[in-house]
């Protein structure tokens, strides 16, 4: 790690990265554990209308990630791109916080954050852009502090947002804290992300059309892989959907709970993600990622049946172990899958994030039609063990030498 801090320390491309990905952080701190909160309690969605534009908006950041990630690849316009995100992003959170409508809030959340959503994908492949020279193993340490900067905020944020709630901030507010980050993260890229390019050197374009760009993409190798990931990260997905609405239902304190869990885990989780270069250089990125989502189940099975004592807590390790290979490994994977495609690997990142959504979407509703908010993580935990066996039995055998 101390390797991968000073490669950090050493570029100023991946240094702003590394700055904007912990606005980034901020931003999803403050809104990622409250949504169903959010959506449900304050604008008053039912669970269904929260599903519907749960999905809606996945699928629009799908569409964004997707055609962001080829057309910088075609025109190495990597910051122009970045700021255009950052620029959207912070037009839907402040807009959500200035009108407080639930208008604003459907638009938002279906077409400006989904668009603005595509900014993660742009950072990834401008770092990978920066390591393109290092060896496998650095390239895996520097993405995985980068990502370990992402999950820094929620040990700030999520404690400060605990004891603001606790003493009766109203859950709007949580729009303001998020426009700051958003407006943070746009004058870094601004101010400190310098011109498109290599270290050292001018970005070759890829010379492929949109066509065989999607061409390329929608090869069954990886399509299959994005899903099975997708559906591991899913699982995330769901503890961020259905947190603050089981704590709502078990304890008095339960948005406060929220915040106080959410970041104990992330707190943990950024070790973790120290640990997964040492990892990588031992086994295969889907070995690990089964092993991950095996333990990360045991956290979903275990919450709804603890959310009201305090023994929850203890949970907070296995979901940080758990989560921070999740969260972290599909970066690199889908960067080696397509390790001639930056802004395309990068882009798959950012529709894994999303299809995970649209995943989670459909777990939620399925779940809180059949039965209730524990069965949405039962669920989730079923899938996620079977995702991870498929995707460990998929690379062996594509590893596999010929007879």
């Amino acid at each position: 790690m101390i390797r991968a801090l000073a490669i950090i320390a050493s570029s100023r491309r991946l240094r702003t990265t590394t700055i904007a990905m912990v606005f980034i952080g901020a931003l999803a701190a403050a809104l990622a554990p409250y949504q169903g909160l959010i959506a449900i309690k304050l604008f008053g969605f039912s669970d269904a209308q929260f599903a519907a534009i749960m999905v809606v908006g996945a699928a629009a950041s799908v569409a964004s990630s997707l055609y962001t990630g080829i057309i910088t690849d075609q025109w190495a316009s990597r910051r122009t791109t970045a700021l255009i995100c950052a620029g959207i992003t912070v037009a839907g959170v402040g807009g959500v916080y200035l009108t407080r409508s639930p208008i604003a809030y459907v638009l938002a959340a279906t077409v400006l954050i989904p668009i603005g959503f595509a900014l993660m994908g742009q950072l990834f492949a401008i770092a990978r852009l920066a390591v393109c020279t290092r060896t496998a193993a650095e390239r895996d340490g520097v993405m995985a502090l980068i990502r370990a900067g992402f999950a820094v905020p929620f040990i700030v944020v999520l404690p400060l947002l605990s004891i603001a709630i606790g003493r009766g901030m109203g859950l709007i507010h949580l729009y303001g804290v998020v426009t700051l980050a958003a407006t943070g993260c746009f004058a870094a890229l601004y101010f400190l992300l310098p011109e498109d390019g290599l270290e050292g050197g001018t970005e070759t374009k890829s010379g492929l059309s949109f066509r065989q760009s999607m061409s390329e993409l929608a090869q069954p190798r990886i399509v299959s892989r994005l899903l099975l990931i997708a559906t591991l990260v899913a699982a995330n997905t769901i503890y961020m959907q259905t947190m603050g609405l089981i704590f709502e239902a078990s304890h008095p304190e339960g948005a406060a709970r929220t915040a106080r869990l959410a970041a104990l885990i992330a707190g943990l989780e950024i070790p973790v993600m120290m640990l997964i270069p040492w990892f990588t250089a031992r086994m295969s990125k889907s070995t690990i990622l089964l092993g991950a989502a095996a333990i990360y189940a045991v956290f979903l099975l275990l919450f709804p049946r603890m959310a009201g004592g305090d023994a929850v807590w203890l949970l907070a390790i296995p979901a940080a172990i758990g989560a921070a290979a999740l969260l972290t490994l599909p970066i690199a994977y889908f960067q080696d899958l397509l390790w001639n495609r930056p802004g395309a690997s990068s882009s798959l990142q950012s529709v894994n994030q999303v299809t995970s959504q649209l995943i989670a979407g459909g777990i939620f509703w399925v779940g809180t039609s059949l039965a209730s908010y524990s069965l949405v993580m039962t669920i989730g935990a079923v899938t996620a063990i079977g995702a991870g066996v498929t995707l460990r039995v998929a690379d062996s055998r594509a590893t596999r030498p010929a007879p």
